[in-house]
């Protein structure tokens, strides 16, 4: 049976590579009272003044992936660690954190937003940008089908994700992905003449 469409963001999968994987992350800093929202599973980048906030457009350049976020709450003073954070939440000390996978080697399991082939393992996709869910603190992010090239874009699958009902060719089918347009692979190429000194 086919998994029904219910796009949920990025889960992170495994380490590409052959070293072990911690499932470590690191905390960026989000600006304080940001008018967006952020739920576990976005694709975030930098702004800016180098805070950090969800991917807004398919052509952004991505950091990582959020997992989490602490704050403290400005009524009682407690630290408050979540699955997402609401738009215009301000921390009490002033420091609001977002907990981010952002190693290059990671790979995620998305669910796409049309049909897979094995095929599609050679071509570059976009994500799909949807709301997360205030009830459940899950980003609404996809595997996007519009825009599919051997070109650049965001995302490149590695494989199926093996559970059960989940196959290729199925209407919705979650996918194991890295992220081949972030930051850290956006690099400038600089001239360089070497000779005698």
């Amino acid at each position: 049976m086919a998994l029904t469409k219910a796009l949920n963001g990025f889960h992170s999968s495994r380490m590409r590579g052959s070293g072990a994987n911690s499932t470590g992350g690191n905390r960026y800093q989000i600006a304080q009272g940001t008018n967006l929202a952020m739920f576990s599973g976005d694709l975030l980048k930098f702004d800016a003044n180098g805070y950090v906030t969800p991917i807004t457009t398919t052509t952004d350049f991505a950091m990582g992936v959020l997992t989490g976020v602490r704050y403290v709450d400005k009524v009682s003073k407690q630290p408050v660690w979540s699955r997402y954070i609401p738009s215009s939440v301000s921390s009490s000390d002033s420091i609001t954190y977002a907990l981010v996978n952002d190693n290059l080697d990671s790979t995620f399991v998305v669910q796409a937003d049309a049909s897979l082939t094995i095929g599609d393992l050679i071509h570059n996709f976009n994500v799909t940008l949807g709301a997360g869910s205030e009830i459940t603190g899950q980003s609404g992010f996809g595997l996007g089908l519009t825009g599919v090239t051997v070109g650049t874009a965001m995302l490149r699958p590695t494989g199926l994700f093996e559970v059960p009902g989940n196959a290729w060719g199925d209407p919705n089918p979650k996918v194991e992905v890295r992220i081949v347009r972030g930051v850290t692979s956006h690099q400038a190429v600089v001239a360089c003449v070497v000779g005698p000194v």
